[in-house]
């Protein structure tokens, strides 16, 4: 069996990563641990980490429709742990996950690029 590429592997790692603290986002709103997410987000996450999940296979298979969804989840997680989040009130207790959901964003999207631009 042939290794995937090393953009396929980043992305894939970079997704179960995302994934795992999303899961962690949601769990912490359902539990109503200090500091979780208002109510009104949990949509928002459970969406984001369903396109996550579902972007795993299509990353592994080559699909373009993979990359450019994974690209999507990148974004998402900026906007869930992007450094815009720094700024805010419980910056001090969330701040690792800050770090590490904004370096896996930006990383998924540099590798979901890469990727998209070796299919065509």
């Amino acid at each position: 069996m042939e290794k995937p590429s090393w953009s396929i592997q980043i992305a894939i790692s970079s997704l179960a990563g995302l994934i795992l603290l999303k899961a962690v986002l949601l769990g912490s709103l359902w539990a109503q641990v200090q500091p979780h997410p208002e109510a009104r987000l949990g949509p928002f996450i459970a969406a984001s980490l369903s396109l996550a999940i579902v972007s795993i296979p299509l990353v592994w298979w080559r699909s373009k429709i993979g990359y450019t969804t994974s690209i999507i989840v990148g974004l998402l997680g900026l906007i869930s742990f992007g450094p815009h989040k720094f700024l805010g009130e419980s910056a001090n207790q969330i701040f690792p996950a800050i770090i590490v959901g904004t370096v896996l964003s930006m990383v998924l999207v540099i590798a979901s690029i890469t990727g998209l631009r070796k299919k065509n």
